[in-house]
């Protein structure tokens, strides 16, 4: 009966860290442009934006002419999968752009809470 609990216990552990390196396994890295609202996917080399006609996010090889990406800053940012956009509320907000065009990074709950 030790035997068998242990086999178990075994096979549950080897399960579970199956699981937890594929979900490390699927993190994504995009960068993040804000004065554009735009990501770019590293490795799958496209973009993602809002489009206002569709009001919907899609995903292109080529951003439209529309959008430009010049000299702006960009910030990387992780995300387990490739719909990056779905924490798009927390990013505007975080990489907040100024009425002047100046981008100023607020640092997360968190890290602020610590600092006190």
């Amino acid at each position: 009966m030790k035997k068998i609990i242990l086999g178990l216990a075994f096979l549950f552990a080897i399960v579970g860290a199956s699981k937890i390196s594929a979900q490390v396994a699927q993190k994504v890295t995009f960068y993040y442009y804000p004065s554009s609202n735009v990501y770019y996917n590293v490795v799958a080399s496209d973009y993602w934006y809002y489009d206002d006609a569709t009001s919907a996010w899609v995903e292109v090889k080529t951003l439209p002419t529309t959008i430009t990406l010049e000299k702006t800053p960009r910030y990387t940012v992780y995300y387990n999968g490739p719909e990056v956009w779905k924490d798009n509320a927390e990013h505007v907000k975080r990489y907040k752009v100024k009425d002047n065009g100046e981008l100023k990074e607020k640092k997360p709950e968190k890290d602020n809470k610590n600092k006190e």
